[in-house]
């Protein structure tokens, strides 16, 4: 019998292995067996299994903490690189919506 994977499932499937430090994804041997658009497409899952662990890493009850309690928290998450970069996107992309960049 044939597994099918639904994008979600590979993408917790793909973060977990992020988590336990598995090269599995990043292995040359592995990446050769996929095909230019299975690579693109693992790209992208990969991407968004970081994005998901990232904010996991910070996704905390705010309440009755401190706006440095806060920062601190997120300054110290090891996946900050990744936060900044998704909220420079955001940002961009709401700028851009509201017409104050071209």
């Amino acid at each position: 019998m044939k597994q099918t994977w639904t994008r979600e499932s590979l993408t917790k499937l793909t973060e977990a292995l992020i988590v336990r430090g598995s090269k599995a994804l990043t292995n040359r041997h592995f990446r050769t067996k996929l095909d230019r658009d299975q690579n693109l497409f693992m790209n992208q899952i990969v991407r968004e299994a970081n994005g998901n662990i990232a904010y996991k890493s910070v996704d905390f009850d705010l309440n009755g903490k401190t706006d440095e309690e806060i920062w601190s928290r997120i300054e110290q998450t090891p996946y900050l690189d990744v936060i900044e970069e998704n909220a420079a996107v955001a940002i961009i992309k709401m700028a851009e919506k509201l017409k104050l960049v071209k």
